[in-house]
C-alpha cells in the first residue's frame, strides 16, 4: 500500500503541474509572451497528467480548439485511468494475503547450524551443506516469511535454500528471479521448488532452464509445462486433507511431469501447513500438526535430493 500511496503522490504532482502549466500558457498567449510549447504540454499529459491537462483545458479554454489536444488528451486520460485503476486493484488484493506467524519469523533467525542472510531477491538459508540448493516460490497471497521454517530445516538437513520474495505475493510477476540466484552462487545440484500457485511459477522456469536444473519440488501444486527431460527429476507431494489443491489439474498435469516422478502423500496433511500462515480459506482440517506435515516434507525432500 505504501507504493500505491507514492505513485498516488506523484501522480498529484504531475497533474497540478499539467494543470498549471495549461494556465500559465493561455495567461501568456493573452499577454502576447514566451509560450510553452505544445510538445511539452502534450509530454505533461502523457506523462501521468492528462487529468490536470484535460482540467486545465476546460478551465482556461485552452487547446480546445486544437485537433491533437482534442483527441490525445482524453485518450491519454482514459489510459492512465486504466492503468493506476488495474494497479491500485492489483495491490489491494494482494495485500490481503497470508501473514507469516511467529514460528516462521523466528526462523528468520541464524542458529548454530544455519545462517540466514536477506539478500535481494529474499532469503538464504546456508546450512552445513555445500552441494544441493533449492529455489523456492511461495504460494499465491502468501508472504515469502511464512515458510522460513520449512527451508530453515531443509538447509539444516544438508540441501541450502533460497525464498524468494515475490512482487505482489504473486510468484508469475518473478518467474525469472531464479536465474539472478543461480548467476551469483555456486552449487553442483540446483533444484526449483515451489508451493500452490509458487510451484506452477517454479515449474514454469524450470521448463526454460532444464540443463541447468536437476529437478524440481512441488508442494500441492503441479506443473502446466512440459518437464520431461533427460536427467531431469520431480517430487511431488501433498496432503490428503488438502481442500484446495485442483486434483482434476493435478492429475491432468502428472503427464508433464517425469515417469519416475516421486509422489508423497502426508496422510492428515492440508494445503497451508506446508508454510506457517494459519488456516487457508476452502482448505481442509488437518489430522496432523504444521510441524509434523513439515518434518516428513523436509524428509521426503531430503531423501529425493540425495537419491
Amino acid at each position: 500500500m505504501t507504493v500505491l500511496m507514492i505513485v498516488a503522490a506523484v501522480l498529484a504532482v504531475v497533474n497540478v503541474a499539467a494543470f498549471s502549466a495549461y494556465g500559465i500558457d493561455k495567461r501568456r498567449a493573452r499577454l502576447g509572451r514566451w509560450r510553452i510549447p505544445e510538445r511539452t504540454l502534450l509530454l505533461l499529459a502523457a506523462l501521468g497528467g492528462a487529468l490536470g491537462a484535460r482540467l486545465g483545458m476546460g478551465a482556461f479554454h485552452h487547446k480546445t480548439q486544437k485537433r491533437r489536444f482534442r483527441i490525445l488528451v482524453p485518450l491519454f486520460l482514459v489510459i492512465q485511468l486504466l492503468a493506476f485503476g488495474s494497479y491500485a486493484a492489483l495491490v489491494i488484493y494482494a495485500s490481503d494475503s497470508y501473514q507469516p506467524d511467529k514460528t516462521a519469523e523466528a526462523a528468520l533467525e541464524s542458529s548454530d547450524t544455519v545462517v540466514v542472510t536477506q539478500i535481494r531477491q529474499g532469503w538464504y538459508f546456508d546450512g552445513p551443506g555445500t552441494e544441493s540448493a533449492l529455489v523456492f516460490y511461495p504460494g499465491g497471497k502468501v508472504e515469502a516469511q511464512a515458510y522460513a521454517e520449512l527451508l530453515h530445516a531443509l538447509a539444516e538437513g544438508g540441501v541450502d535454500c533460497f525464498l524468494v520474495d515475490m512482487p505482489f505475493n504473486l510468484a508469475f510477476f518473478g518467474v525469472d528471479k531464479a536465474a539472478s540466484i543461480q548467476d551469483a552462487y555456486d552449487f553442483d545440484q540446483w533444484y526449483m521448488g515451489g508451493h500452490s500457485l509458487g510451484g506452477v511459477a517454479a515449474a514454469s522456469y524450470a521448463a526454460k532452464h532444464m540443463d541447468q536444473l536437476d529437478g524440481i519440488v512441488l508442494l500441492a501444486s503441479y506443473s502446466v509445462d512440459d518437464l520431461n527431460g533427460e536427467g531431469f527429476s520431480a517430487l511431488s507431494i501433498y496432503g490428503s486433507d488438502d481442500g484446495v489443491l485442483n486434483r482434476s489439474s493435478y492429475d491432468e498435469n502428472l503427464a508433464n511431469l517425469p515417469d519416475a516422478t516421486v509422489q508423497t502423500v502426508i496422510e492428515g496433511g492440508n494445503h497451508a501447513q506446508f508454510g506457517n500462515y494459519g488456516q487457508q480459506k476452502s482448505d481442509g482440517d488437518a489430522a496432523v500438526s504444521a510441524e509434523e506435515q513439515q518434518r516428513q516434507t523436509v524428509d521426503a525432500i531430503l531423501e529425493f535430493v540425495e537419491s
